[in-house]
């Protein structure tokens, strides 16, 4: 029977998170390490300590020699939150097996948040007091880890060395159906590998062949793979299926596996808690020449290796380049994508920005470049902080009821719409969390299949970082909303510098501007126009006085070309 004190704190405890993890290698360790075995064990201790706001958190099919584990972080964001209070395990090892990592979370991190921990099986209660065999335990455990990773590293050792191939087929193979150790050609993906170097043989680079591919709407490797279901690493979050990046040709063009070759041991990792996979020297591979039906015959694939050797690549910028003052200033009107640095090639003295998202340069979605010279630019943005600061001069009291007027307007309307984004998003965090936890329990149960179990928990997974982001700044946000009068005073002072100095500067732009945004210019020679609005930091859009200031300006940057300056409202 529980006291009156545990059983008051027991109902004003929120979640208690049962926490259950099994490895590919646990699943060899022993049947009681199984999912289901876990969570009936956690289910019942749970009621027997008077938990009843129990959620499970699963990862099935993660190592613990690191935390990097999908339902973990998702624990760790809900405890961040405040959403949970109790955090239970069937033993230590269920945790993790790092040794410093799981004594860092059971010394400091759970008992900062006020988070209670029990390991079932090893008789660990924090609300018990500290627990002296704890720390036996998790060097037990991380040893276990050590003696399994070296078993495996001389298994991956001896099937390498025997010509099983050790990485996933690459584009244009897949495994067989009777033999998962064999790769077997998928006519599909082979064509589109025997068009590229076809391309490529025809003098085509590896941005013109990516080019090609995208108008064409050729799915791109990953978006292939998972059309098809397949499970593969790699980034899966690229809004365009159809993009293909100049190095996946490349990749594709220097792989010599296409003839019908395995290599192995290409990469490696340091160690077993490192999983970070190092590029290994060409003369610790091991080659199998002629194991599969090749795609591309081996004279056709060195006459490839003799072209794309003589390949010129853009030269690198010198170390002591300059960076542009306005460079992460500027993005564009349009489609708010940054505007990208360049120096033209024939003029060195011509500094210039464009979209990064044209579709003339980068084969992005903008339709325009959004073209603007450095010194356009920087002349524009002395006049307009000219003209500020000839304000302040003149009537410093008119100026900062402005900047209060403004700043007190925005501040209200920025933090209902913030407050309101932070509570739609906590609210869909959280629905994506039962979402994930019920596709489990049905992909468990064999109501939902592998695949689709795999597609939607990735879809979940996504969210939930995008999601994990979003509320950590709008949080952000909004305690940073209370120093407004502080930052006010802040941008004065910075106004104040502007005029001592007389000249723009890195640091100074940094304090004053946010972001300047850059629309396409419009009209023809002389009688071009373009838009250029620029926000401040902490104040936004100012529009100054018409009774100071009527006249637009031009700023002659270029023979026959001017850019007008006009200082009104923004669209």
């Amino acid at each position: 029977m529980q006291s009156k004190n545990k059983k008051a704190k027991t109902e004003e405890m929120g979640i208690t998170a049962l926490y259950n993890r099994l490895s590919r290698d646990d699943v060899t360790d022993s049947e009681s390490n199984s999912i289901a075995n876990q969570k009936k064990l956690l289910s019942q201790k749970a009621k027997e300590f008077g938990l009843t706001n129990t959620r499970y958190y699963v990862d099935d099919g993660y190592t613990g020699t690191n935390f990097n584990r999908p339902a973990f972080q998702q624990m760790i964001e809900d405890i961040e939150m405040g959403y949970v209070t109790t955090v239970m395990f069937k033993d230590l090892s269920r945790l993790g097996r790092d040794y410093v990592s799981v004594g860092s979370y059971t010394d400091s991190y759970f008992p900062n948040h006020n988070v209670r921990f029990i390991a079932v099986n090893d008789g660990i209660d924090s609300d018990e007091g500290e627990s002296e065999i704890a720390p036996f335990k998790n060097i037990l455990n991380e040893m276990y880890a050590r003696d399994i990773s070296k078993k495996i590293r001389s298994s991956h050792r001896l099937r390498g060395n025997a010509g099983e191939p050790l990485s996933p087929p690459p584009f244009g193979y897949t495994k067989s159906p009777e033999n998962n150790k064999k790769w077997i050609i998928d006519p599909e993906a082979a064509a589109i590998v025997k068009r590229i170097y076809k391309m490529c043989l025809e003098g085509n680079g590896y941005e013109t062949i990516a080019r090609i591919l995208q108008e064409e709407k050729i799915l791109n490797p990953q978006a292939y793979w998972q059309s098809k279901g397949i499970g593969r690493g790699g980034k899966k979050t690229q809004p365009n299926p159809y993009k293909w990046c100049k190095t996946t040709v490349e990749k594709i063009l220097a792989q010599q596996e296409y003839c019908g070759d395995i290599i192995n041991f290409k990469t490696y990792s340091k160690s077993f808690k490192n999983k970070t996979r190092l590029d290994n020297p060409p003369e610790n591979w091991v080659i199998f020449k002629d194991v599969h039906e090749p795609i591309i015959e081996r004279a056709t694939f060195e006459q490839v290796q003799r072209i794309t050797a003589n390949t010129k690549r853009r030269a690198p910028k010198p170390e002591n380049a300059q960076k542009s003052i306005f460079s992460d200033l500027l993005y564009c009107g349009d489609c708010h994508s940054k505007l990208r640095h360049h120096t033209n090639t024939i003029n060195k003295d011509i500094h210039f920005f464009v979209c990064a998202n044209n579709s003339v340069d980068y084969r992005g979605t903008c339709k325009s470049r959004h073209y603007v010279r450095a010194d356009s630019i920087e002349q524009v943005v002395m006049l307009e902080l000219r003209r500020m600061a000839d304000f302040l001069r003149k009537d410093e009291g008119a100026f900062a009821d402005l900047l209060a007027q403004k700043t007190n307007k925005e501040l209200l309307k920025e933090q209902k719409q913030a407050e309101a984004d932070l509570q739609k998003a906590i609210v869909r965090n959280d629905t994506v969390s039962k979402l994930y936890e019920k596709l489990y329990e049905d992909n468990a149960s064999g109501k939902v299949s592998d695949e689709w179990f795999m597609q939607l928990s990735h879809k979940y997974e996504t969210e939930r970082l995008e999601l994990k982001a979003k509320i950590t700044e709008l949080r952000r946000k909004l305690s940073d909303m209370g120093s407004r009068q502080q930052e006010r005073d802040n941008f004065i002072h910075a106004i104040r510098r502007f005029m001592e100095m007389g000249r723009l500067t890195a640091p100074l732009l940094r304090e004053l501007i946010d972001h300047i945004d850059v629309f396409e210019t419009e009209g023809v020679g002389k009688s071009r126009t373009q838009r250029i609005v620029i926000y401040y930091r902490f104040v936004g859009y100012i529009e100054l006085p018409d009774s100071y200031f009527r006249s637009n300006y031009k700023a002659d940057t270029r023979k026959g070309v001017a850019v007008e300056y006009i200082p009104t409202i923004p669209a």
